[in-house]
């Protein structure tokens, strides 16, 4: 397993919209997907709110999408998004997904904490969380779904 962080680029722009977290999304483009916002969404938020978008992959293979930064609103550095195409769920790539996302984060920001959100109800997502460390903070972000806040505490 080789995870590398890509920046996105119009090149790669339509094979990012359309990697799918679920099967049954692959013939729609939605805001909202079963377990995440749609990567189309995603990237929107980035140009709005200044994030950093960037695709995931393994060697040469597209696997996921993510986006980080700096959340003014929060004044807090966060994990926006993570996804992994559904074709690769279970092949054990998360957590090594999830280190890859927050050492580039540490790179770039210096941060000392890295806050993400989950849907309540995705179990994986959130032991894959809970297993690099994240911690719930008891707070709920109102979303699409309700979604606990969890926090990474870094040396």
């Amino acid at each position: 397993m080789n995870i590398r962080l890509v920046t996105l680029t119009e090149e790669l722009f339509w094979d990012v919209v359309n990697l799918k977290s679920d099967p049954e999304q692959e013939k729609n483009i939605q805001i909202f997907e079963r377990w995440v916002g749609s990567n189309a969404f995603f990237i929107g938020a980035c140009h709005v709110y200044g994030f950093t978008p960037k695709a995931i992959y393994d060697n040469e293979t597209l696997i996921g999408f993510t986006c980080y930064g700096y959340r003014r609103e929060h004044g807090r550095y966060e994990l926006v998004s993570m996804m992994l195409g559904h074709q690769f769920h279970g092949r054990g790539y998360g957590v090594p997904m999830l280190k890859a996302i927050i050492n580039e984060m540490v790179e770039v920001f210096s941060c000392k904490e890295i806050y993400l959100s989950v849907i309540h109800d995705n179990a994986r997502a959130i032991g894959i969380c809970e297993k690099v460390g994240f911690r719930p903070t008891g707070d709920i972000e109102k979303g699409f779904h309700d979604e606990p806040i969890y926090c990474l505490k870094l040396n």
